[in-house]
């Protein structure tokens, strides 16, 4: 999911220095939240430096008559100068200019505006206008400049622009740029449920290139929405289900899907993961890698028990990799949510070196935590197995399970 959001600031920021995103490759090291306030000191650094001239062109245009402004702004000044004034007039009268400025002008300028200084210029703009600007962004594919608009138009206006586009994979990617993340959840509750579904196809098309945008748009809207996009994601027949798990891995995007697929129920969960596409060691591995990455056992632990049985003996032995922080945190989660069934499954197949490295934290254990290891064992039927299977080293831990 950081992988996504820089993504999306990166491309944000090379657009206001006028670059190529593949120019700010090296800023993938930083953090989301520090380009994005580096770009909004960036804007405002551009906005200030001519402050006092802008200032003075917009004093002297109170003396001229509005088509007059309209017509030496497209002919005379153009779209960065017009831009930079736009948030200096009175709002009432910016808004009668662009009533008279050409569609085709007015998408330019807002390709130069920061919405932030004219979001009482937008207020006043009837609705039919913005749609008007909004589908020629669209018709460019302006997609950035689309989204940093969606959070200083209204309701209104959002609605109508949503009825008249008709491309699902402009919409999907105005919502990744957009830039009050909060607002998804209002926006998405605009969409009829069998567009959300169509949405949602149309990013597991492998030649689309738009499965990291819906990852981000289900990650980012609230939980309930979540849960809801995750199990509309989930209903698609085994092909589609299978091109997600494809696109997935080869974006390398397991640390965004898992919180996804851990917010639907378990029906919905075992589709996903008795996929024949996870019987893979490469899969699984990236599974286990994001899941030490991003801290996410919470979320993976007690999705072990709707694994099929040979995967998941696979992925116990790949779990042997795991690193020794990475096995405190499976630890801390099972003692702390007392969800012993994710571990024991995972050491169940484990080997001696595993058995090694978990015989001093298995000693931390005691006897509020003995009814609940047994009770996992019990619930998933194995106690008996690991009675019969596990070595010395396991004894005093087995012990628990007998008290």
């Amino acid at each position: 999911m950081r992988t996504l959001a820089r993504k999306a600031e990166i491309i944000k920021l090379a657009r206001v220095l006028r670059l190529k995103p593949s120019d700010l490759s090296f800023l993938y090291a930083m953090q989301a939240r520090d380009i994005r306030a580096f770009r909004e000191a960036a804007s405002a650094r551009l906005f200030d430096a001519d402050a006092a001239r802008l200032k003075r062109v917009a004093t002297a245009s109170k003396l001229l008559p509005v088509a007059l402004i309209a017509l030496i702004g497209e002919h005379v000044f153009g779209p960065l100068l017009c831009a930079r004034v736009a948030g200096l007039i009175a709002p009432d009268r910016a808004a009668e200019v662009a009533q008279r400025m050409r569609i085709g002008f007015l998408a330019d300028l807002t390709l130069e505006i920061d919405p932030r200084q004219v979001r009482e210029v937008l207020k006043r703009i009837p609705v039919p206008r913005l749609v008007d600007v909004g589908m020629e962004l669209a018709r460019r594919g302006e997609f950035v400049t689309l989204a940093r608009f969606v959070d200083y138009v209204s309701d209104a206006a959002i609605k109508a622009v949503l009825e008249k586009l008709a491309d699902n994979g402009a919409l999907l990617q105005i919502a990744f740029f957009m830039e009050d993340r909060s607002r998804l959840n209002q926006i998405v509750g605009f969409i009829p449920e069998a567009r959300l579904r169509q949405i949602i196809r149309l990013s597991a098309d492998e030649g689309e290139g738009l499965w990291g945008e819906a990852l981000a748009l289900m990650a980012d809207v609230n939980p309930s929405w979540r849960k809801t996009l995750a199990e509309m994601a989930a209903e698609f027949e085994p092909e589609v289900l299978t091109a997600m798990a494809r696109l997935t891995q080869s974006q390398r995007l397991w640390g965004a899907m898992l919180p996804i697929i851990a917010a639907m129920d378990e029906p919905h969960q075992e589709r996903l993961l008795q996929l024949p596409v996870l019987d893979d060691d490469a899969v699984l591995s990236d599974i286990l890698e994001a899941a030490q990455a991003g801290e996410l056992w919470e979320q993976l632990m007690p999705m072990l028990a709707l694994l099929p049985e040979p995967v998941r003996i696979r992925l116990s032995k790949l779990a042997e990799k795991l690193n020794d922080a990475a096995l405190d945190q499976i630890f801390v989660v099972a003692r702390r949510n007392q969800a012993w069934g994710g571990l024991l499954l995972l050491l169940m197949h484990s080997g001696k070196s595993m058995q090694d490295r978990v015989s001093p934290m298995l000693t931390q254990l005691a006897g509020p935590d003995a009814k609940g290891i047994a009770s996992a064992a019990d619930r998933l039927g194995i106690r008996s197995h690991m009675e019969s299977g596990w070595d010395e080293v396991i004894k005093p831990f087995m012990g628990l399970l007998s008290d």
